[in-house]
């Protein structure tokens, strides 16, 4: 589910950044400024990288479980999905040449996001529909804390911004229950 929000994000960004710029190649990708041996990903200089820095689950929503029914009128009981809220890191991988460009590309995005917070996938068929809807926000990180993402990243900083995006919900749907329809329920009511 992670992968679909990600590619769907860099796909609507990708339309946009070339709609407005003119631009005929993808500027944004999904993944890590740094490989696991601390060498630098590839392809991704003079690009906008969208990078998972942090997963938290939603507490605030509560479900008991769910019932879901099937084609004979039985019901399977499932557990319920958990929401994640994904911190993005949104960088603007550019070399001190083109620092400029860093600024206007995050800047593009920063507009993106704030001209449309929500996407629901009512209003976008290619947002996978097991997602209801995505919310972007800003979230601001101390410039201290900002010092130790980056360092736990292994990289140098670039121009980047952080968005909290609300809400993911991942269900297997494994049954842990099936439950049959009720039957032979006889109405006491009189016809006049």
């Amino acid at each position: 589910m992670l992968d679909k929000v990600l590619i769907f994000i860099t796909d609507l960004l990708n339309r946009n950044l070339k709609m407005s710029f003119g631009l005929t190649d993808d500027i944004v990708v999904p993944g890590s400024l740094i490989n696991l041996d601390g060498s630098v990903t590839n392809n991704i200089e003079n690009k906008v990288i969208i990078s998972i820095i942090n997963l938290e689950h939603e507490k605030t929503v509560k479900h008991m479980g769910g019932y879901i029914p099937d084609n004979q009128g039985d019901f399977s009981k499932v557990n319920p999905p958990v929401y994640l809220n994904l911190y993005l890191l949104i960088s603007a991988n550019y070399n001190s040449d083109n620092y400029l460009e860093a600024l206007k590309m995050l800047s593009a995005v920063i507009g993106f996001f704030q001209a449309s917070r929500v996407f629901a996938s009512s209003d976008y068929p290619d947002l996978d529909s097991s997602i209801d809807r995505l919310t972007f926000e800003i979230y601001n990180v101390p410039i201290q804390e900002l010092s130790h993402v980056w360092s736990g990243i292994g990289a140098k900083y670039v121009p980047s911004m952080v968005y909290k995006v609300r809400m993911v919900g991942i269900q297997k749907g494994d049954v842990k229950e099936q439950i049959p329809a009720v039957a032979g329920l006889k109405s006491n009511t009189k016809k006049e």
